[in-house]
């Protein structure tokens, strides 16, 4: 083991006329305990290093452990790879306390040895290199996920117990100056979320450092930031998963960095479209996704009565799935129909849960239009050569629920079994092809607010619900649909958010088409057409001319999911079977 640890480095470590400290020194743990956990202190190791001649306390946090993956156990050695001291003095026994902060670390090899306290000093002048121990070195694991510059600290890896860092960080987001009034005064603040390769944390800023930093802290620019306080995360009015906050105070001190690529300060974890079935109301994720359709802005009166500008986008990927993403406030204001056909990576989205599934920017959420990263650009490339000719669907959870049906009824069954007569309103699932939709009729002109047909008069479109004119409507799909099984045929009609699912586009876009680009316009029919899809429908009778005839509306539709519906007919042959057996 003497050929592998640094002996006596602990002392170099803690020198204090030294002005750079050993490089990745290998250190053995003679001990390790776990702190107790709470709010203001989460949980770390507590390990005595040992270099061969002296001991000394290290501090590793948990979540470093997990992310390395290994288990710290006495007798293993490991290769700082960065880490600070700390001196501290206790005046009641007047000990000098040396502390080493462990702010990464590799395994210098996975044996146990045994732990030597005190060597004896000639030790110190053992460093052997033997070609096994030379490979030993070599092949050691290297487990850090992110690049941090010599002489900052990861922001993931902060602490309270650390207080000579100092961190080089993007500012991801910035929101406007707030103010608040109690009974014992006044008061404002200013937040920003920052970021580096590590992870992200908030940090805000209250009072006289508002008037300082408020306009040098710039979104989309690089700082070195230290000596700001370390409080634990108030999750009340964070969506960060990060367990500390900063509070930017008098002593702080910010220095912007130039001429400096931040394209790597800023790590993202997407999740694919599709997916986002498997998530919670209110969970934080990450998305990128290709815009399709940007709505007007809304003016929306919260459950607390408070009137809030709100605008729809809706985002797909290569899951050909769509959802909707919502921005508020300013974040509606800022962004237009320029988002329109752009690439965008949202970080910190919240998912929620009305009609299926969608997500909104938060207060510590960040929006980038076409960011130079990897995925945007796989998911331009894709769109230009396969994307535009594809079909989205609609993520909706009765959707997912529909290829899991057991009672998908054929054509043929549903006018056996007199769905939608006699005054009755029946819901069923069929797996049809689409054979035919038809053109000219495909839209209607509707209020951007209420969704209620509009009429044209003098050059202005009218709402007679609202009582409001708009220069330009907005166009809702209804679509005429000839559908077929082997069964037999039959007309549905698809509304808007079903027939987008079907068409791949927004009413707004095709009309748009269908003026200037006809080939594309024939295009989005020809593509919707010829294929198999699950749809949700609703049977209702209906007169005309003097007759009774069923309406079919589809309520919802999703692509066949071939591999989910062999699985389900397996399934309920194989259940036939146990019961064929039992009787």
């Amino acid at each position: 083991m003497s050929n592998l640890i640094s002996v006596g480095v602990i002392r170099a470590i803690f020198n204090p006329k030294s002005s750079k400290k050993p490089e990745k020194p290998v250190l053995q743990v003679a001990r390790v305990t776990q702190s107790e956990y709470s709010s203001l202190r989460p949980q770390r190791l507590k390990v005595a290093f040992n270099d061969g001649t002296e001991l000394a306390q290290g501090i590793i946090p948990v979540k470093l452990v997990e992310k390395v993956s290994h288990d710290i156990k006495p007798g293993q050695l490991l290769r700082l790879t960065y880490y600070n001291s700390l001196i501290k003095q206790n005046f009641e026994t007047q000990e000098t306390l040396k502390i080493i902060i462990v702010i990464n670390y590799e395994m210098a090899d996975s044996r146990l040895y045994t732990i030597f306290e005190n060597l004896s000093p000639q030790v110190r002048n053992i460093r052997r290199t033997t070609p096994y121990t030379r490979s030993l070195q070599q092949s050691s694991e290297f487990v850090p996920s992110y690049t941090i510059d010599e002489g900052f600290s990861p922001i993931n890896l902060l602490s309270p117990y650390d207080n000579t860092w100092k961190i080089e960080a993007l500012v991801a987001t910035k929101s406007s100056i707030k103010y608040w009034q109690k009974f014992d005064g006044t008061g404002k603040l200013f937040n920003v979320v920052l970021s580096d390769s590590s992870g992200e944390i908030r940090a805000t800023a209250f009072g006289q450092q508002v008037d300082e930093f408020y306009d040098k802290l710039q979104v989309g620019k690089l700082y070195e930031i230290s000596k700001a306080k370390i409080n634990p995360a108030n999750k009340k009015y964070s969506s960060l998963k990060a367990d500390y906050e900063l509070v930017i105070a008098r002593e702080t001190i910010i220095r912007e960095v130039l001429d400096k690529d931040s394209s790597n300060f800023m790590v993202f974890n997407f999740v694919k479209i599709s997916d986002l079935i498997e998530y919670e109301k209110d969970d934080i994720i990450d998305v990128v996704g290709f815009v399709i359709s940007v709505s007007d802005i809304q003016e929306i009166t919260t459950k607390s009565r408070r009137n809030v500008n709100k605008r729809g986008i809706i985002i797909i990927d290569q899951s050909k799935y769509q959802v909707s993403l919502a921005l508020w406030g300013q974040q509606a204001e800022n962004y237009d129909n320029s988002l329109l056909h752009q690439v965008i990576a949202c970080k910190n989205v919240r998912v929620g849960d009305f009609q299926g599934r969608n997500i909104s920017l938060v207060t510590d959420s960040t929006l980038i239009i076409d960011p130079n990263i990897k995925e945007a650009k796989e998911l331009r490339d894709w769109y230009n050569l396969h994307g535009s000719n594809s079909a989205f669907t609609s993520l909706n959870v009765s959707k997912f629920m529909m290829q899991y049906s057991d009672d998908i009824k054929t054509l043929e069954q549903t006018k056996y079994e007199r769905l939608g007569q006699n005054d009755n309103v029946d819901f069923f699932v069929i797996m049809a092809t689409v054979l035919f939709i038809k053109k000219g009729t495909f839209t209607y002109p509707a209020c951007p607010t209420c969704k209620k047909k509009v009429i044209e008069n003098n050059n202005e479109w009218q709402c007679g619900k609202c009582s409001k004119s708009y220069h330009e409507p907005e166009h809702r799909y209804l679509l005429t649909v000839s559908i077929a099984d082997f069964t037999g045929r039959a007309i549905l009609t698809f509304f808007n958010e079903t027939a987008a699912g079907i068409m791949g586009t927004e009413a707004n876009e095709l009309i748009r088409l269908e003026e200037e680009n006809e080939v594309s316009y024939d295009a989005c029919f020809s593509r919707a057409s010829c294929r198999p899809y699950m749809i949700k429908c609703r049977a209702k009778s209906d007169t005309f001319e003097e007759r009774s005839i069923v309406r079919y509306n589809a309520l919802s539709v999703a692509p066949v999911n071939f591999v989910v519906r062999v699985k389900k007919l397996y399934q309920m042959i194989s259940e036939m079977e146990e019961d064929i057996i039992s009787s």
